[in-house]
């Protein structure tokens, strides 16, 4: 294939490399911040306060991501624990997207902030953010598909002849699509939480499917590791849609602009 589309390093500033992952991620970080903080007022929400929350996200994201990637591959990291910080970099969605959680309901009930409003808030760019921090990875050639001979599959580097399914566009696209059903939705909530419970729902469901399409090791039977997790997301999403414990809380006076 004469086209290349893999571009770790994204470009040069003298002898500084940036990398497309790099800048994927900062990307998706201040567009999270911008679109939150502008509509948090229209929530009742402290702009403040969700400025000083979104730093907390990304900063447990990224450690939660390590932690959880670390963890999955200890046997390569009990090696040489100084590759922990300053080896290959891997992230895990999954472990990030728990700790920020914690942190975020920590933060949020120590502030006496809305817990449903804030998280419906958030999600809709978490979405956003996650589609962004794709092209990254397909930018630098990580997170790669099964081998396809699809019309679309492409090389995932620029010394493998093999086409794969190019699933970090796959996710990008579907994440897209998740972007603007939650936005759809926040105005015709039922109760407040109910866009974050929806978005981990469908974050399950997408996850769970596109991991078949993905060069990933079987954990159990014909199912990865994060096929489980997602399970188990959409199984909790399906539940607290039908027992919310902030279920009461009033939508009213709610609108975004």
């Amino acid at each position: 294939m004469d086209v290349i589309l893999v571009y770790p390093v994204l470009f040069e500033i003298g002898s500084i490399e940036i990398y497309s992952y790099g800048v994927a991620l900062v990307l998706a970080f201040i567009t999270g911040i911008y679109f939150v903080s502008r509509e948090a007022p229209a929530k009742g929400v402290s702009q403040d306060r969700v400025l000083d929350l979104s730093i907390l996200i990304g900063i447990s994201a990224l450690i939660g991501s390590r932690l959880a990637y670390v963890i999955l591959n200890w046997s390569y990291y009990a090696q040489d624990p100084s590759l922990i910080i300053g080896g290959v970099g891997g992230l895990s969605f999954h472990g990030g997207l728990v700790l920020a959680f914690l942190v975020s309901f920590w933060y949020v009930r120590r502030h006496n902030l809305p817990v449903g409003i804030t998280a419906d808030l958030i999600a809709p760019y978490v979405a956003l953010g996650y589609a962004i921090t794709r092209i990254g990875c397909f930018l630098n050639g990580c997170c790669y598909g099964k081998p396809s001979d699809l019309p679309w599959a492409l090389p995932v580097s620029l010394t493998e002849e093999i086409l794969r399914h190019p699933v970090q566009l796959y996710a990008s696209v579907l994440n897209l699509f998740i972007f603007a059903g939650l936005l759809y939705i926040r105005d015709k909530k039922p109760f407040n939480g109910y866009v974050f419970v929806v978005y981990a729902g469908l974050y399950g469901l997408y996850r769970f499917v596109i991991e078949f399409f993905r060069e990933e090791e079987l954990l159990v039977s014909y199912f990865t590791l994060a096929q489980l997790v997602s399970l188990l997301m959409i199984a909790v999403s399906l539940l607290l849609i039908k027992f919310w414990p902030w279920g009461g809380e009033s939508v009213k006076n709610e609108g975004y602009k």
